[in-house]
């Protein structure tokens, strides 16, 4: 048995004030001030160009004809006079941030300008000819991680809020924003920890072994955590839906109709329609918000047997479309059902429509929706099967989603090493060993929410952050 008379210091949860874990970082950061332009670029009503670092507000003020007040959150009206040659640039407000209560943790001063390619540089040449130092991407955010404003998972889905495409992908991103994510890794890390104390102070008093008692408690705690972690990751998937979208493929035969289809539910004639079979020779995308979900349409070239090289090369990537999709709709303007599937799509939905409903004489077949284009026939009833399809991907838990790789990677890690401390648990290995499981999983949790932060990721993360951001 290892000694744990003086065992190794337990993890806490992380203090923002104090930002451990990140000073190795913060040092390149704390002596300049940086500018970049925080709204996009082009001709718009207003533009905000964005200072953050200690000399913020004296660059600002000496672009300024009159004194500027240093007045947090206090809106200045004034002109913007160039330093070097005392042309006036534009009229703007200033509003001046101080640290930490700003966005990034340090002084922070907003030039709020009228829009315009020529106005936003030539403020921003100004501000550097005072000093400033353009902005990196991300680097706003990287500042406000560093400071202990966010942590990462909140950084990520502040990302996620900015370059959301529909409502579910927007509150998601807005609830982990929030730290719902952060608290219920750090709730599960709390319980990993109290395992751990367990098992050291039982090992205080006895080096060679620990009541029933305690095992139990130990079992209790480590199932507990499991579970509430596996709910967590079980989110992965539908997280990954709502960044990348839910992908649905229209597959078919030659001349079923999918084309005319896609652009029915697109609104727009994105797609070329004729009445020759084999118009359509690659894969075309078109985004939709249906019920609030970003759907990813994709029309792909007719699988037939086709003897001409580019259009076998079109049903290569139409068969690779439909093995990568979420849901699929067969179409056939007699048989839906006989649309030839790759046979790996048993577990995805699939709906059939009998296209070109408006033509047809008989019946359709049974679990089939009739559509037309032409007459807008089973539309709505197609609506209503793709809504009911995509709610299926909705986690029945009340868990926060995750809404990164970087994360499923961390908390599949931690999976990993507490069914390994579990497993240890049963087959009564040594307690040590067990404590040392559970320190990996809780190091694993702590670099999902940045506790423990690597340079290489840091600079992934919010290198992804546009340069005002």
């Amino acid at each position: 048995m290892v000694e744990s008379k003086n065992p190794r210091p337990l993890p806490v949860p992380a203090d923002r004030s104090s930002s451990r874990g990140r000073s190795k970082f913060t040092s390149a950061y704390k002596t300049d001030t940086i500018v970049s332009l925080a709204t996009p670029p082009g001709i718009s009503g207003v533009a905000v160009i964005r200072l953050s670092g200690p000399e913020s507000l004296p660059m600002a003020g000496r672009l300024c004809n009159a004194p500027l007040a240093s007045q947090p959150r206090h809106a200045f009206f004034t002109q913007l006079i160039h330093p070097a040659d005392q042309v006036i640039i534009d009229s703007a407000i200033v509003t001046f941030f101080k640290g930490p209560a700003s966005y990034t943790g340090e002084d922070v001063v907003e030039i709020s300008t009228h829009g315009g390619y020529v106005n936003q540089r030539q403020v921003i040449d100004a501000l550097q000819e005072t000093g400033a130092r353009q902005a990196e991407a991300g680097e706003f955010t990287l500042r406000a991680y560093l400071n202990g404003k966010m942590d990462l998972a909140e950084a990520e889905a502040l990302h996620l809020q900015i370059l959301s495409m529909s409502p579910r992908t927007q509150q998601a991103a807005r609830q982990n924003a929030g730290g719902r994510l952060s608290r219920q890794i750090d709730d599960i890390r709390q319980r990993l920890i109290r395992i751990i104390t367990i098992i050291e102070h039982e090992l205080d008093f006895s080096e060679s072994e620990i009541s029933p008692t305690t095992t139990a408690e130990v079992s209790s705690e480590l199932g507990l955590a499991l579970s509430a972690l596996r709910q967590i990751d079980a989110t992965g998937p539908f997280g990954k839906m709502l960044r990348d979208g839910i992908k649905v493929v229209l597959a078919g035969a030659p001349n079923a109709g999918k084309s005319s289809l896609f652009n029915a539910l697109v609104g727009r004639e994105q797609a070329i329609v004729t009445d020759h079979p084999g118009t359509t020779r690659d894969s075309l995308e078109g985004w939709i918000n249906m019920d609030g979900f970003p759907v990813c349409l994709i029309d792909t070239a007719g699988l037939n047997e086709a003897t001409n090289p580019i259009e076998r090369i079109g049903i290569e990537r139409s068969i690779s479309a439909i093995e990568q999709a979420d849901i699929v709709l067969a179409l056939d303007p007699l048989d839906p059902g006989k649309v030839e599937l790759p046979a790996l799509l048993q577990d995805r939905t699939v709906i059939y429509l009998r296209s070109k409903a408006d033509e047809a004489t008989a019946a359709p077949p049974a679990d089939t929706i009739d559509t037309s284009v032409v007459t807008d026939n089973g539309l709505d009833s197609l609506h209503t099967a793709l809504v009911d399809a995509l709610r299926q991907f909705v986690p029945a838990t009340e868990s926060a989603i995750v809404s990164s790789d970087r994360q499923s990677r961390g908390i599949d890690e931690a999976l990993k090493q507490l069914a390994r401390t579990q497993t240890a648990l049963h087959e009564g290995q040594p307690y040590d060993l067990i404590a040392a499981d559970a320190r990996i999983a809780i190091d694993a949790l702590a670099a999902v929410i940045g506790d423990i932060p690597q340079e290489e990721i840091l600079g992934e993360i919010f290198g992804q952050f546009c340069v005002g951001k």
